[in-house]
C-alpha cells in the first residue's frame, strides 16, 4: 500500500510530485469513514415513503437485541415536514414546528406490575402516570421520547443523523446552547405561551439516559407525528435505519 508523506506536494501541483491521480484515490480510499465502525450494524430499517398528516403514524418496529451493555443507538433518516405555514420567520428554523418523529418505549406486561422507575425514565421523556398505563398487546408503554422534529415550512428534504450515546448527558434546560435562539413567531402572539416554548437546537437533544436505561427484548416504536392542534402540518419519511453498538 503507498502512503502519502507530503501532502503539500499535493496542494503545489502534481506536476511537482512523483504522486499520481491513483496514489491519491487510494490514499482516499483508507481514509473513507467505515459507517458500520462508527455507529455499529443495522438493527431495523424501513425503506418506504410514508407521509401523514394531522395524525400519527407507526413508521417502525423493532426489538432490541440481547446485549450485556448496549452503547449506542443511531437514527439516520431522511424526512420533511409542512411545506407552508403564516409564521414566516420561524421557516428554515425548528421553532414553532409541529412535524416530528417520536420513539416510544414499550415492555411486556408479564411479571410484577411496573412502578417507579420502570414507568419514569430519565431523559426528555413524555412521562406517563403509572395509574393510568397504556396497555396494548400484553405490552405496556414505559414513555414518549421526541427523537426529531422537521425544520419549519421547508419544502427540501433533509438528512438527519441523531446518535443516543451512553456517555452523553442532556444539556441544563438553563443552558442557552440546548435551544433554537428566540421565541417562535407564534408563541410571540401569547407572551404567556412564549414562555413555556422552547425548541431544542437541531431539532434534537442528546438522550444517554434512555440509552443507560433500556433492556434488552425492549419494544422501540419510531412514530411520526403531525399536529392535531394546529391544520394543516404534515410529516413525511422517505426512511429510516437503526444502527447500535453494544457487547
Amino acid at each position: 500500500m503507498y502512503f502519502i508523506q507530503n501532502w503539500d506536494q499535493i496542494f503545489d501541483g502534481l506536476e511537482k510530485s512523483n504522486i499520481t491521480a491513483d496514489d491519491i484515490k487510494s490514499a482516499e480510499a483508507e481514509l473513507t469513514i467505515n459507517i458500520d465502525d462508527v455507529y455499529g450494524p443495522i438493527i431495523a430499517s424501513n425503506r418506504t415513503l410514508e407521509t401523514v398528516k394531522e395524525n400519527q403514524k407507526n413508521y417502525l418496529t423493532f426489538t432490541l437485541p440481547a446485549f450485556k451493555t448496549l452503547r449506542s443507538l443511531t437514527f439516520i433518516l431522511r424526512s420533511r415536514g409542512s411545506r407552508w405555514s403564516p409564521c414566516f420567520d420561524d421557516w428554515g428554523t425548528f421553532k414553532g414546528t409541529w412535524s416530528w418523529l417520536d420513539i416510544e418505549l414499550w415492555r411486556p406486561t408479564k411479571g410484577p406490575k411496573p412502578k417507579g422507575r420502570d414507568i419514569h425514565l430519565a431523559g426528555n421523556s413524555w412521562e406517563l402516570d403509572p395509574k393510568r398505563l397504556i396497555i396494548k398487546n400484553k405490552k405496556y408503554m414505559v414513555g414518549t421520547w421526541l427523537l426529531q422534529r422537521n425544520r419549519h415550512a421547508m419544502k427540501t428534504w433533509e438528512n438527519y443523523t441523531v446518535t443516543w450515546d451512553v456517555n452523553e448527558f442532556e444539556l441544563n434546560d438553563k443552558a442557552t446552547e440546548k435551544w433554537e435562539n428566540g421565541f417562535s413567531e407564534q408563541g410571540n402572539g401569547d407572551p404567556a405561551v412564549a414562555k413555556k416554548e422552547r425548541w431544542y437546537k437541531g431539532g434534537w437533544s442528546p438522550n444517554g439516559q434512555f440509552v443507560r436505561d433500556l433492556k434488552p427484548g425492549d419494544e422501540l416504536r419510531i412514530m411520526m407525528k403531525a399536529s392535531t392542534r394546529y391544520p394543516g402540518w404534515r410529516c413525511e419519511v422517505m426512511y429510516c435505519d437503526v444502527r447500535a453498538i453494544w457487547t
